[in-house]
């Protein structure tokens, strides 16, 4: 399984960032990342955490996708409800803080 995580947008119309700093928001968006591949890969090394750059709502994929909440309010409905979208607060992306994620993939995998 895939999980891509969303933080900013470098193609298309609209182009959100975290810091508006593209080196800044590379380490950010890596470094919580990297705190979501620890907890994680400590229960399940079969799934891949990926930094997300380059979003396209045209491609459809069914990697679960974690997108800041300043760009997932932005996706109009019929493109939300084309993906499975978790929405993470922009501070804890910025911090990489990743215990509000954890607890949303634990409820994922209760319902499924």
């Amino acid at each position: 399984m895939n999980i891509r995580v969303i933080g900013d947008i470098r193609t298309g119309k609209i182009q959100p960032s975290l810091t508006g700093n593209a080196i800044v928001d590379d380490a950010l968006i890596q470094n919580f990342c990297n705190e979501l591949r620890h907890q994680v890969t400590q229960t399940d090394r079969s799934i891949n955490i990926i930094a997300e750059h380059f979003f396209n709502p045209t491609i459809q994929t069914d990697d679960l996708i974690l997108m800041d909440r300043r760009i997932s309010n932005l996706l109009p409905n019929d493109i939300r409800t084309k993906y499975r979208i978790i929405d993470v607060d922009h501070n804890d992306l910025v911090r990489g803080n990743v215990v509000k994620v954890l607890d949303s993939l634990k409820h994922l995998n209760q319902d499924s």
